[in-house]
C-alpha cells in the first residue's frame, strides 16, 4: 500500500468516525449526502458513499441556477453508482423563484434566509416527511461544511449538530477539519470528475438567488454560461415591470446583515463566507 493510500485511508476513517458517532448517538434510519456540485460537497458525498449506512445523494434544484451543475451532479452519481434524489423547489414544494421575486423583488443579504427557507429548507422538510419511518425517527444529512470557511454570522461548524427547531434532522460535517486543498487532492486521488462550473466560476452555481450577488457577477456568468445569464436578465425586466427598482446584483440601501436564523450546517454557508470575505477586503 502506497503512502498516499495510507494517508487518505486514515482521513476517510476519521471522517467515518464522525459519522459513526452521530449514528450511535441518534440511531437514524437513513444517511443522506447533500451534493450541491461543488468540490466540498463532492468530497464529502464520496466519503459518505463509502460508508455502509449511506442511503443516497441529495441535490436540491432551486430553479435558479446553472443547469450544467445539475447535469454534473446527475452524471457523477450515475458514474459512481450513488442513488440520487433530486428535490425541486418549484415542482415538488411549490416555491417558484420567479414568482417570489416578481412579488417581492430580488432579495438582498437581509432576506437571504427567506430564499434559503423556500428554495432549500422546504425541500429538506419534504425529504424528512416522506422518508421518516416513525414519529421519532431521525435522518442524517451530511454536508461539505468546513471549519476553515465558518463565519461569524453562520457560527462555528460543529461536526455533529441536532438543531432544536428540527430535532429529527442530524447534521454531520465529516470533513469539517479539511482545507480546500485537502478536498481537491482527495478528488484527484479518487479520480473523481470535477465540475467545470467550479473551475470557471469558483462556485457550484446550483443556486443563484441573488441575495449575495455582487456587481459584475452577472457579466461573469454571461461569459461562461450565457443561457443562464439571459434567463436572469429576462427576469430582471419582468421584475422592474412589476415596479421593483433593483436588479439581480443590486443591493438595497441601507444594507441589512444576514439573518442568524440559518444554521451553521446549512447549504448556504459558502454564500455567507464569500460575502464576508468581500466585506473585509
Amino acid at each position: 500500500m502506497s503512502h498516499t493510500e495510507i494517508h487518505w485511508g486514515s482521513r476517510i476513517a476519521k471522517a467515518h468516525a464522525v459519522l459513526n458517532e452521530a449514528i450511535e448517538q441518534y440511531s437514524p434510519s437513513q444517511v443522506f449526502g447533500l451534493f450541491s456540485g461543488g468540490h466540498d460537497s463532492l468530497a464529502s458525498t464520496s466519503i459518505v458513499a463509502k460508508h455502509p449506512r449511506f442511503t443516497a445523494a441529495v441535490h436540491i434544484n432551486t430553479g435558479i441556477g446553472i443547469e450544467e451543475t445539475r447535469k454534473f451532479v446527475r452524471s457523477t452519481c450515475k458514474e459512481q453508482g450513488w442513488p440520487l434524489i433530486e428535490l425541486r423547489a418549484k415542482e415538488d414544494c411549490g416555491h417558484d423563484y420567479r414568482e417570489l421575486v416578481l412579488e417581492y423583488g430580488f432579495p438582498g443579504p437581509g432576506h437571504h434566509y427567506k430564499m434559503y427557507g423556500r428554495l432549500k429548507e422546504r425541500c429538506l422538510e419534504l425529504l424528512l416527511r416522506t422518508r421518516k419511518r416513525h414519529r421519532r425517527d431521525r435522518l442524517v444529512f451530511t454536508s461539505g461544511c468546513r471549519s476553515q470557511e465558518s463565519s461569524r454570522r453562520m457560527g462555528h461548524v460543529e461536526p455533529i449538530q441536532n438543531i432544536k427547531r428540527s430535532p429529527c434532522v442530524v447534521w454531520v460535517a465529516p470533513i469539517h477539519d479539511w482545507s480546500k486543498s485537502d478536498c481537491v487532492e482527495y478528488i484527484e486521488s479518487e479520480g473523481l470528475p470535477q465540475n467545470q462550473v467550479v473551475r470557471y466560476m469558483h462556485m457550484s452555481g446550483e443556486c443563484l438567488c441573488g441575495a449575495y450577488a455582487h456587481p459584475g457577477e452577472l457579466a461573469e456568468i454571461e461569459m461562461w454560461y450565457p443561457k443562464t445569464a439571459a434567463k436572469i436578465k429576462a427576469l430582471e425586466k419582468e421584475v422592474r415591470q412589476r415596479g421593483h427598482d433593483r436588479g439581480w446584483e443590486e443591493r438595497p440601501t441601507p444594507r441589512r446583515k444576514a439573518s442568524s436564523r440559518i444554521p451553521a450546517q446549512s447549504l448556504c454557508t459558502r454564500c455567507v463566507h464569500d460575502e464576508e470575505q468581500r466585506g473585509e477586503q
